[in-house]
């Protein structure tokens, strides 16, 4: 039996949230363009696919319960999607720069057929960073980078390091 978990919202949370997006937005907006196409997958309330919309040409912000998304509108070039959590039911080829807050790895060869040839995905993950580097590659992608912070990591560091990762994969 599933049993839905409201979000308990309150000054607190709405504050710490408005400072994750802020983080998160200034990160992406210098990877984008007026002629991005963006997607974040895991976008719960849409805070930050709301916010990047004014950047991009076109959003797709997934989520697997649009409880969690809420009932507010949006931009026209915000395409709110409901997903089951595996599958990235968006065009093909069609998005420039994906994002997750966290990395799902079912979710990668989903998020590799949505982007286009060179297109990055940024994520955040823990290591260690031999796994995650061959779920990447077996996933279709052609690159991986790791990053402490915003600091590049050459992969034998990264192997060694025991540390949460900011990993840009490319298609």
């Amino acid at each position: 039996m599933l049993v839905a978990h409201r979000i308990r919202v309150d000054a607190q949370y709405i504050e710490g949230r408005s400072r994750d997006v802020a983080r998160q937005l200034a990160f992406l907006k210098r990877r984008v363009n007026l002629e991005s196409v963006f997607m974040e997958v895991g976008c719960a309330d849409c805070a930050l696919s709301r916010k990047i919309a004014g950047d991009v040409e076109r959003v797709y912000a997934l989520e697997v319960s649009e409880d969690l998304m809420g009932r507010l509108g949006g931009p026209p070039n915000l395409v709110r999607v409901l997903h089951d959590g595996v599958r990235i039911p968006v065009p093909e080829c069609g998005v420039d720069v994906a994002y997750s807050a966290r990395l799902v790895i079912s979710q990668l060869p989903g998020i590799c057929r949505a982007l286009r040839d060179g297109g990055v995905y940024w994520t955040t993950s823990a290591g260690p960073a031999g796994e995650l580097r061959k779920a990447y590659y077996d996933a279709g992608f052609s690159r991986v980078r790791f990053y402490v912070g915003a600091i590049p990591v050459p992969y034998a560091l990264a192997r060694v390091l025991d540390d949460t990762f900011r990993i840009a994969a490319t298609k």
